[in-house]
């Protein structure tokens, strides 16, 4: 190409409105890429925001009197956000898992359930015999973030050594991998309200 057709090409009107056109055209895809980028930044920092609990010393508890004893559970809402209409059911079960969950707990929580604030869950009525075989204790529980208007579930395994010759072990201490598949697959119907 020599000058003179380019010099022809640049001073045609026409050329400088394709020009625009291209132009405005690559502007605004820019813009809606921007947008949608904004928008679901916004969305995953808003989800990244909701409530979620962590637990915190669960086990047996001894009490003034015990027996009875106390099985207690402590959530505490360690996201950005509070909680509401918190509901659960703590199963356990023995941990040969050759049958249904030996004892059902059902709760709900009325009030907001704020960041930071532990909110335990407890019964005081437990009484164990001389023996009692290894169980597994599961927490699972759904509650609302009404910014986002959705309800999350969380599931807890635990594991408990039982009661040995009167010996009780205090602690609930948390289910391996392995254990929490296992777990899982047999109460899959128990637990289809919290996945």
């Amino acid at each position: 190409m020599d000058w003179i057709k380019i010099a022809s090409i640049l001073s045609n009107e026409k050329t400088w409105a394709v020009v625009a056109a291209l132009s405005g055209a690559v502007a605004a895809i820019a813009a809606l890429l921007t947008v949608y980028h904004a928008r679901t930044s916004w969305k995953e920092q808003t989800e990244a925001n909701r409530p979620y609990f962590t637990i915190t010393n669960p086990g047996i508890k001894p009490l003034p009197q015990s027996p009875p004893y106390r099985i207690q559970i402590t959530m505490e809402n360690i996201g950005v956000r509070p909680a509401y209409d918190l509901f659960g059911k703590i199963y356990i079960v023995d941990k040969n898992l050759k049958s249904d969950p030996q004892f059902t707990f059902d709760f709900s929580i009325a009030n907001e359930i704020p960041t930071k604030t532990p909110t335990p869950w407890y019964n005081d009525t437990l009484r164990l015999p001389t023996n009692v075989s290894p169980q597994y204790i599961v927490l699972a529980i759904k509650y609302k973030d009404p910014v986002v208007n959705k309800f999350f579930p969380q599931i807890f395994f635990m594991k408990w050594d039982g009661v040995a010759n009167g010996q009780t072990h205090p602690d609930f201490v948390h289910a391996s991998k392995e254990e929490k598949q296992k777990i899982g697959d047999h109460l899959k119907d128990f637990l289809k309200d919290f996945t």
